[in-house]
Order: structure tokens, then sequence, then C-alpha cells
């Protein structure tokens, strides 16, 4: 039996997850079990979650996933270095998984390899940090600096075939596969129907999570006929329940608080919010009424929306950067049938690892592993306000993994 990875957000699980899926095992082998790293309640781009991370697990056990792990915060949201990182250490970390699949928009393994080689190269680096240091481009991101570095060394046809989020995540992972040294074969598939971030596209079959996520809320129950319907029913009755759609809405006033009442200071070193965009934050917070509001406000060339969310958050949270650049220590079950039972049982014994059956089963747990797993029990604690019917502070405490049973 092959062991593939997959690196996921779910947010919700769609049809386009369940391409990916059969696409896999139809490459690999009808019986490769395929095990999830999908992120806890927050997301790579400084967004709630959907629904909570037990509902999206279940609906993707339910679709075609064997085993589903925690990504956990705040490493599922932060930026695409530390976030493919975290996901490469873990996998790694588990001692099973022999491939590792993640999507590609309109390219091939060999061109995210090529691209990889690149911009890990002493030519590029020279010239993005010469372009870096113009005036003329102070207010520029890092998308757009890469693009404008590509494009001065000659490959102009990598900076726009190659800056979309799913491609610069592809580059993450096969740079953190080297980095980290690990023994697991990339495959990519490219993505099949709408793009990563596309609006609703009328006929199209495989929407994008984005174009979902938008119908849900406004309301519109359409949105679930773009998911497996095995994921639909899972969906239905977490509406049913008032535990979707979650809404940043709710948060509002906590967050814009948190900013107006706690000012930076010199030494403040809270991850994605440095370079003066935690003091930009705290002023403009004056004037937002909500966590939208203050997106919109704080957005410039150089700071993007993805970023400004997850600083805003970091800065809810204090999350530091050292933090986030440190392995991480745990992953957590949330689902699983019994293919992913059978790789559970793969895993070695012996691991400095460790893998949560239960939250509150902490005996004899490491110290350094408990101070990780509080700040993701705090945050959980957090979102669950988000929801239309709020959650009570140890409901993530209390859960216990999914488990499928197999006919």
């Amino acid at each position: 039996m092959k062991i593939c990875a997959i690196v996921a957000e779910y947010n919700p699980f769609h049809n386009g997850h369940k391409y990916q899926i059969d696409k896999t095992r139809e490459i690999l082998g009808e019986d490769t079990a395929i095990v999830a790293i999908m992120s806890g309640n927050y997301t790579q781009r400084g967004e709630l979650a959907v629904c909570d991370k037990l509902e999206r697990a279940k609906a993707a056990v339910e679709s075609g996933v064997d085993l589903v792990l925690e990504l956990p915060f705040p490493y599922s949201i932060s930026s695409a270095e530390f976030f493919a990182s975290a996901a490469i250490q873990i996998i790694d970390k588990l001692g099973v998984c022999d491939h590792i699949v993640f999507g590609t928009e309109n390219c091939s393994s060999e061109e995210i390899l090529e691209y990889t080689k690149i911009i890990e190269g002493e030519e590029f680096n020279k010239v993005f940090d010469e372009i870096s240091a113009l005036r003329e481009n102070a207010d520029c991101g890092y998308p757009r600096l890469s693009e404008m570095t590509l494009t001065k060394i000659g490959r102009p046809d990598l900076a726009t075939k190659l800056l979309s989020s799913n491609n610069i995540l592809a580059t993450e992972y096969i740079k953190a596969i080297g980095k980290y040294n690990v023994s697991i074969t990339p495959l990519t598939i490219n993505r099949s129907g709408a793009g990563y971030n596309d609006s609703f596209i009328s006929g199209e079959r495989l929407q994008s999570a984005s174009a979902i996520r938008a119908l849900l809320d406004d309301g519109d129950l359409s949105a679930l006929d773009y998911v497996p319907l095995s994921a639909k029913e899972v969906f239905l009755k977490a509406i049913e329940s008032k535990k979707m759609p979650s809404s940043d809405k709710k948060m509002s006033g906590a967050v814009i608080s948190n900013l107006r009442l706690n000012s930076p200071d010199s030494e403040c070193d809270i991850h994605d919010a440095t370079g003066g965009l935690y003091n930009r934050l705290s002023r403009l917070s004056l004037e937002a009424t909500d966590i939208q509001s203050l997106t919109a406000l704080a957005e410039t060339k150089k700071y993007t929306r993805a970023r400004i969310r997850r600083a805003i958050w970091n800065t809810f949270f204090g999350v530091t950067s050292s933090e986030v650049r440190s392995a991480p220590l745990f992953t957590q079950i949330l689902a699983m049938n019994g293919v992913g039972r059978r790789v559970l049982k793969r895993i070695p014994k012996r691991t400095d690892f460790h893998i949560f059956t239960k939250p509150t089963s902490t005996a004899s747990v490491d110290k350094q592993i408990l101070l990780q797993k509080s700040r993701s029990d705090r945050a959980d604690k957090v979102y669950g306000l988000s929801l239309e019917e709020p959650l009570d502070g140890s409901y993530f405490l209390k859960m216990t993994p999914f488990v499928k049973c197999d006919e």
C-alpha cells in the first residue's frame, strides 16, 4: 500500500478536491492511502475556516480521504513559506508517506522544480535584493518583487505562470522537502475547473472554494451543489445546527478593541506584522469598525489582504515570529476510516513527535509540546464565538476524532 500525503484546507471540501484524490489514485494505484494534513480552524489567507475542523475533516473522510491530521494554529495561518514548512515537517515526522501530491495551475512538475532552483539561486537573490532596495519599489510586496526579478533575469515566462497561489505553495513544498531532506516523492496534479481565487463561474462543475464560501455567506445553499454528495450531507447538518458558516464579523468588536487598547512597543515581534504594519493597524483601528474595513484601509502594494488578515489575528493572539519559525511538535487526529487506522499503526512508536488522539490526553506529554498545543487551543476557543450559535470554550477540548465505519 502506497501512502500519499496531501496538505489541504478543505475550506470547504469540494469537487476539485475529490478530483485531485481520484487522480492521485489513478496514478499511484487504487489502494493508495490518502493522508491529509489539514488546516485547523484558521486558514493560510488569514481567514476563519468556513466551518470547524471537525466538520471539514469528517466531510473529507466521507469523500475519500483515509486519515485527516491537523496542521495546528499558528502554522495554519502563516505565509506560504511557514505553512508549507510546518506541513512538510509533520509529514516527515510521521515516517510513513512515500508521496506528496499538490495542485498546480497550468504548469508541470518540471516547471515547478525549475522555478524552485531559480529562486534559490545566487542570481535571483542578488537581483531581488537590488530591486527591493530601490526607493520606487518600497511599497511592493514579495509577489511583485519576484515578478520584476524574474523578468529582469530573462524569465518573464515563469513570472506570469508561476506566481499564482497554488504554484507559490507548490514551490514552498519543494523547498521544504529539500531543506529537511525528506524522503518523499512529489506529485503535481494540474487544477481542473475554476482557479484558486476565481469567483463563481456559471456552468462550471469544479468551482473554487472562494466562490463556494461567497455563496454560503449569502445564505445560498446552491453552493453545496459543487461539493461531493457525501460532503454535502455533512455540511447541510452543520448549517442546520448553526455551525456553518463562520463569520469574522462576530469577532470584529474584540479584534478592533484589542488594537485600539494595545499599542505596539519598540520590541514588538508579532509575526507578519513587522515593518510598521502593527503600527499601521493600530492607527487605522481608530477609523475601522470591523475586520473587513480594517483590512481594506490597511491594504497597499506592499501589504496584501492575506498578510494583513494574518497580521490582525497574530496581533490578537500575540503570535511571535519565533513561534512560527519553530518546528511543529504535535498534530491531532481529526478523522479517519479503517485504512487510516492501519496507517496510524505504521507510524513509528519511538518518535519525539506527538500525535494527540484526544485533546485532553496530556499525561506525560513534554512541556514544550503542551506549550504549543495551548496556543492552538486558545485560538480554537475564540473560533467557537464566530458561529451563529457560539460554542462553549471547552468544545474542541472535548472532541474525539470522527471514525468512519467501513462497509
